[in-house]
């Protein structure tokens, strides 16, 4: 083999290396990015729909982001979103309740921050074997971290519907499970079609150790 064939080589090498490099650090690059994304808290948007007006879901604010500090020591940033009319389509046969799971698929999901719908209309989803079962809220795992909270079947409407928020949040956007420990005062224990959240102001010890946010 020549001299020139040689170096004919070591010049192929040394340009499959550099290659090699450039991809590994745009790879790199890329997997910081996205970790960079990932690190950043999200911004929850608040998105009032029909009469439930802007004003409304400011007040939900503060304890909604006092709860998340406690229960995660992270500080969000809320936003309330202009309020939107939902359309005649997104509800049940009936024309009764608003289909929770159509709502969530026609807001647009844009894969990192958290969008809640809120209104005062009530909300249904498919359960077991109720087709049209009433509920407070809805969040669609892991696929969306959109949810929906409705005040309509809350026994204190003012008082609980921050609670009702945190709680489809907190399934919709860290994808946490109901509380397996069933613990009354966990924000997170399964309604089981009790609409009282009067004694749930706080996340269980086990609870709490899964809020990562």
């Amino acid at each position: 083999m020549s001299i020139k064939t040689i170096s004919g080589l070591s010049l192929l090498v040394l340009l499959l290396m550099t290659a090699c490099s450039g991809r590994q650090a745009k790879n790199s690059g890329q997997k910081e990015e996205a970790q960079k994304i990932n690190c950043c808290p999200p911004t929850i948007y608040l998105q009032p729909c029909n009469n439930f007006n802007k004003n409304e879901a400011e007040k939900l604010i503060p304890k909604f982001k006092a709860f998340i500090k406690e229960s995660s020591g992270v500080e969000l940033s809320f936003e309330v979103k202009p309020p939107i009319q939902l359309h005649d389509t997104l509800m049940n046969d009936s024309h009764t309740r608003y289909r929770a799971d159509k709502i969530i698929r026609s807001i647009e999901d844009n894969h990192h921050d958290a969008v809640i719908v809120l209104l005062h209309q009530d909300i249904s989803c498919t359960y077991k074997s109720k087709k049209d079962w009433g509920i407070l809220g809805l969040s669609l795992v892991p696929k969306y971290k959109i949810c929906v909270a409705s005040d309509y079947r809350l026994k204190d409407k003012k008082r609980d519907l921050w609670k009702v928020a945190a709680h489809e949040f907190l399934h919709s956007y860290c994808n946490m499970r109901h509380c397996a420990n069933d613990n009354p005062s966990c924000l997170m224990k399964d309604a089981k079609g009790h609409a009282d959240f009067s004694n749930k102001n706080h996340l269980c010890k086990s609870c709490k150790s899964k809020c990562n946010i």
